[in-house]
């Protein structure tokens, strides 16, 4: 680097010198005397893309990230579900608060079947429970493993932000919270990454499109939060892969799924689903693409009222609260996009037919045949 600089200086030296002024005899220089390592310092002060900063502060990083999850502790909370065969315990999150009204999202699963809700949480170590008499169930939606509680309190509850969900990559940190095994280990907090945005997973009547991710989940971890590093709920834990020859693949529903549900429940306590009015082969695009949904139209749907046809290929999806399309690379993009927006909605698509691209005109939703 010296040897450059100082090739640099002479550069310099000479250029200089052929451009001095000249200087009347009235005029009087003022010489400046440089050594050749001051010389080196005014040229690296002029050179910045020379300079490469490699210092991380990582006690910094962990200092923010311990803040974030001491807050968001007290956002996660423990569900006891008793019911006719006995009683499980759970997690849930608190999204939203009105006065001492709180609102909590949960798994279906851990509060179906219930006769009697239980909220426990914890206070300078010590666990304290919040009585079914307090606590309204809104609803349940058992097609996307979620329901709403509310209940009042006057303690301080955190209230967890919603991420967006179709801004999360492979990769991006995430932290589980929630009560694994009951409530000896409550509030317990588990790392890892993302492993996948957009997974399809049925099994009965429940159908979504879920985040993979690496943070160790157990029982009683379902309902509780999965967070990114700024502590915004990224998904709801719901389920992992249990088998001897597998680890680590555990399952979130994505917070923009979270924030549509959770909505329609707290309406009326009823989701219904909305319906674009397609079919399509879940994993092939048989219209010769490498991506987006090759489609047959339904008749009397949104698709077929934005001007859709057969073998059009969707590649695009925008609804009202997007301010851009969405890109749709297969079957899985278009469903999660699909669930995230509401019966009566405005939507657009965009789609490729015959090579050439097309954006459709505005098409409003309809209810999924099951739903009506």
């Amino acid at each position: 680097m010296k040897k450059l600089l100082f090739a640099l200086l002479i550069g310099l030296t000479l250029t200089l010198s052929a451009c001095n002024p000249v200087i009347t005899e009235t005029e009087d220089p003022v010489t400046t005397t440089y050594t050749e390592d001051e010389l080196i310092d005014l040229i690296e002060s002029l050179l910045p893309d020379a300079q490469i900063d490699t210092t991380f502060d990582l006690a910094g990083f962990q200092a923010a990230i311990v803040t974030m999850l001491s807050e968001a502790r007290t956002g996660v909370l423990g569900v006891i579900s008793q019911t006719a065969f006995g009683s499980g315990t759970g997690s849930g999150v608190i999204y939203k608060q009105e006065g001492n009204t709180y609102y909590l999202v949960t798994n279906e699963h851990v509060v179906a079947d219930a006769t009697a809700l239980t909220i426990v949480y914890e206070k300078n170590g010590l666990l304290f429970e919040i009585e079914d008499s307090d606590i309204t169930l809104l609803g349940m939606d058992v097609t996307t493993d979620l329901a709403v509680l509310t209940f009042t309190s006057t303690e301080n509850f955190t209230v967890i932000p919603f991420a967006d969900s179709y801004d999360i990559h492979p990769g991006e940190f995430v932290f589980a919270l929630g009560n694994p095994l009951g409530f000896d280990y409550y509030g317990t907090v588990t790392m890892g990454v993302i492993s996948g945005t957009t997974r399809y997973v049925s099994n009965g009547i429940f159908d979504a499109t879920l985040l993979q991710h690496d943070a160790a989940i157990s029982p009683g971890n379902s309902g509780g939060a999965l967070l990114n590093i700024n502590g915004e709920l990224v998904g709801i834990n719901n389920l992992k892969i249990v088998d001897q020859d597998v680890s680590d693949i555990g399952f979130a529903i994505p917070s923009n799924t979270v924030a549509r549900i959770a909505a329609d429940l707290e309406d009326d306590g009823i989701v219904t689903r909305p319906y674009l009015g397609i079919s399509t082969l879940a994993q092939v695009n048989v219209c010769g693409l490498d991506y987006g949904v090759c489609v047959e139209v339904q008749a009397g749907g949104a698709a077929d009222a934005a001007g859709l046809e057969d073998n059009d290929v969707i590649i695009g999806y925008k609804n009202a609260d997007m301010e851009e399309f969405r890109d749709i690379y297969n079957f899985n993009d278009l469903r999660e996009a699909i669930l995230n927006s509401s019966v009566g909605e405005t939507i657009q698509l965009k789609y490729i037919r015959n090579g050439i691209e097309y954006v459709s005109t505005e098409t409003v939703l309809g209810t999924h045949p099951d739903d009506q």
